[in-house]
């Protein structure tokens, strides 16, 4: 679990950063978490964005990916903008966090 503290270091960090990865109209299917997961994996930190004509709201979409992909942090939620985080387990983490 996230402290407030590292939320804003980490939503500092992904200022700069572009989304990788876009919901449409179908919703989070299981490639989408597959993807993710091999994605949060090399970047720790990730931007998600929700399509307009998605089916999938800014409430459902993050607890349907938190689920589907083990250890993924939801940070933060702004419009239509997802952000998540898990430090990655094969490399040192890039993103010290505070304590």
């Amino acid at each position: 679990m996230l402290t407030s503290k590292q939320r804003q270091y980490l939503k500092a960090q992904a200022h700069r950063l572009k989304p990788v990865m876009h919901i449409g109209k179908g919703g989070v299917t299981p490639a989408q978490a597959a993807e993710l997961d091999i994605m949060v994996e090399s970047l720790e930190l990730v931007k998600v964005k929700i399509n307009g004509n998605s089916l999938e709201d800014g409430t459902t979409a993050p607890a349907a990916l938190c689920a589907a992909v083990a250890g993924l942090q939801h940070v933060w939620t702004i419009g239509h903008t997802l952000l998540f985080f898990r430090a990655s387990r094969n490399k040192p983490s890039r993103y010290t966090l505070p304590g």
